[in-house]
């Protein structure tokens, strides 16, 4: 049965924002310097161990802490994608953890900075995982990722990436211990093949020419051969160029030209945030003045922000998986603000938050599920079992399955305002997205 947000956990935190949009409820009234203090109940009433004290006040969480490690890119090139990740996560939990935790016992995230270097993983998820943490979370890049999921693998421990993934967590026999929130995969989906014409209905009703940019690495060409080829295929787009640049890049001048002098409709600039940036500037510099979309599970709303500091507000958009946090609007959207006003993030707070977020509500609707004496096995059953309302975060709900630690996902997709300086809905819905039957091959694990 779904949990709507996480039972007696999540609630408590949204439970003020909500019901103080709700005009005359007199008991919702919340101190503006505290967080939010009242669980919800069950079908039954019974708030179960919500740490409440006798006057109805939710004391903070104490006791052995439920341990979490998290390996993030904290001081290298991809620091823009992957950090603000563990920020939403931590807010989440601190949020949580003020308001009685899970259980009654805190969620301690435990961070390593692996940033995009392979044997510092490995050395850093096997010093987290002897050390006792329940499971991991977190990641950097796709291609540092394989010799980490060996370590969770010996070690018996569940990994809940928020990024990037591997085929083996797809349908129809994922591994048993690896699950993902997002990933890479998706840049050629059958969803984002719908959504482009969708997006730019309005300014191409008759199609166009759209090239892509993709960082250098393992298949990285496939990421936009493959899409480019299944929107060719689906709509009337027509495929233009596709270039990459090596990860360590710095001037992407020469990289782009062929780009400018291509002159497609649209440029899909999909990649790592530093690199996004990189091109998106030297495109604009070197004279392309079409549309330029970004893929904001790699490349957030503040990087967004640099390129447009730099080079303009005009003719960027965004295709997203996650809600922006430009829609102040959605009360969901709010409380993460309002977290990150209390508790301060080194790095603004933007759709890689909003994700980071969604994965401390997985963990702690998991926890939760595991009960007080959880271990890696029961939470990974418990993680494989999700059934979580994530509508206000995306499109809707998120579940995982025996044979799909992918589950469900939700496109939409954006527009800046130039005026504003925000990104703003350029379609109203979502698209939908099912790992199972709308996933275009996914590329070798080799």
């Amino acid at each position: 049965m779904r949990t709507t947000p996480p039972i007696r956990l999540l609630l408590v935190l949204v439970m003020a924002l909500l019901i103080s949009a709700c005009s005359g409820a007199e008991e919702a009234e919340v101190a503006e310097d505290s967080p939010a203090t009242e669980f919800a109940t069950d079908d039954t009433g019974d708030t179960g161990d919500t740490g409440d004290t006798e006057d109805g006040a939710s004391s903070p969480a104490s006791g052995e802490p439920y341990r979490i490690g998290w390996l993030t890119d904290a001081s290298s090139v991809t620091r823009g994608t992957y950090f603000p990740e563990f920020e939403g996560a931590r807010l989440f939990v601190e949020r949580l953890n003020q308001a009685g935790g899970v259980n009654g016992r805190p969620i301690e995230l435990e961070m390593r900075d692996m940033q995009i270097d392979q044997e510092l993983a490995v050395t850093l998820s096997t010093e987290l995982v002897d050390s006792g943490v329940l499971m991991l979370a977190g990641g950097t890049i796709e291609g540092r990722m394989p010799s980490v999921f060996e370590v969770v693998r010996q070690a018996g421990v569940p990994f809940l990436t928020g990024h990037s993934a591997r085929p083996d967590m797809f349908p129809s026999e994922p591994d048993p211990l690896l699950f993902t929130v997002g990933n890479v995969f998706e840049a050629m989906s059958d969803a984002r093949v719908e959504l482009w014409p969708l997006v730019f209905g309005d300014e191409f009703p008759d199609g166009g020419t759209v090239s892509c940019y993709i960082h250098e690495g393992p298949a990285a060409f496939a990421v936009c051969e493959r899409w480019l080829e299944a929107l060719e295929e689906g709509s009337n787009w027509t495929a233009g160029s596709v270039i990459n640049a090596p990860l360590q890049t710095s001037d992407f001048s020469s990289f782009v030209q062929p780009l400018v002098d291509e002159n497609p409709d649209a440029f899909f600039d999909i990649s790592i945030a530093s690199h996004a940036i990189g091109v998106a500037v030297a495109a604009r510099n070197s004279g392309y003045a079409g549309p330029i979309a970004f893929s904001m599970t790699a490349t957030p709303e503040t990087d967004i922000d640099t390129v447009v500091e730099q080079v303009g507000p005009d003719n960027i958009w965004a295709l997203s998986n996650i809600t922006s946090i430009d829609e102040t609007d959605v009360p969901e959207i709010q409380e993460i603000r309002s977290a990150a006003e209390e508790f301060g993030t080194e790095i603004d707070p933007n759709s890689a938050t909003v994700n980071g977020w969604l994965m401390g509500m997985i963990i702690a609707d998991s926890l939760e599920r595991c009960g007080a004496d959880c271990d890696p096995a029961g939470l990974r059953d418990a993680i494989e079992a999700l059934d979580l309302d994530t509508r206000g975060l995306t499109g809707g709900p998120l579940q995982y399955s025996e044979t799909d630690h992918v589950g469900p996902r939700y496109w939409t997709g954006y527009r800046l305002n130039p005026d504003t300086g925000e990104l703003e809905r350029a379609i109203d819905n979502w698209v939908d997205f099912d790992a199972a039957t709308d996933l275009l091959s996914p590329l070798a694990t080799d």
